[in-house]
């Protein structure tokens, strides 16, 4: 766990409550940029920032992280207006803190920033399978279409071969379908 705030008062405040909640012992940063290059190095659990843009600018931070690693941010500000809102949830901060938050406050946070990633892990993992389910059928066309024009079937017959194959074998269709164009390059 990581807290960046230039205010020391606030660090200790955050770490005494974390302390209390669960014992953690986060690290602490004064500044958006040593905080940055420790998250890069070894990214933290989570990220407590405070949004000053003068001072501390979280949503700079959390931007910077965006891409290089995974890091949920709970990001805390005197005052919340729409537009920061729109923006804070834009750069995918898990969870809104006050400036000087209270224990139940921080563990709401926690709670939700922990709800938001296990959320976003179910949504990459869906991505993920249904960009493979789309990558095995693009396969699986291209091998119904070869075995269309070589053998001078319907797409309904060179599908039931296919599939009468890959029971038989007892290897997925994609597979199938993946060997079929391996065989099939390299008679060519």
């Amino acid at each position: 766990m990581l807290i960046c705030s230039p205010d020391p008062v606030f660090r200790d405040h955050l770490t005494r409550l974390l302390d209390a909640i669960g014992g953690y012992r986060p690290a602490l940063s004064s500044s958006p940029s040593v905080a940055l290059q420790h998250a890069l190095e070894q990214p933290p659990d989570l990220l407590i920032c405070s949004h000053d843009p003068a001072l501390c600018d979280g949503l700079t931070l959390t931007a910077s992280l965006r891409g290089k690693v995974w890091v949920p941010v709970l990001l805390a500000a005197k005052t919340w207006t729409p537009e920061l809102v729109k923006a804070a949830v834009a750069e995918g901060v898990a969870a809104f803190l006050t400036s000087f938050p209270s224990e139940a406050e921080l563990t709401h946070a926690l709670l939700e920033a922990c709800a938001r990633l296990e959320y976003e892990d179910l949504l990459k993992t869906k991505l993920r399978e249904s960009e493979q389910r789309l990558a095995d059928r693009k396969v699986i066309e291209k091998a119904k279409g070869i075995l269309m024009e070589r053998d001078g079937i319907t797409e309904d017959a060179a599908f039931k071969l296919m599939r009468s194959q890959s029971m038989t074998r007892r290897v997925s269709m994609a597979q199938l379908a993946e060997e079929l164009l391996i065989s099939m390059s390299n008679q060519g």
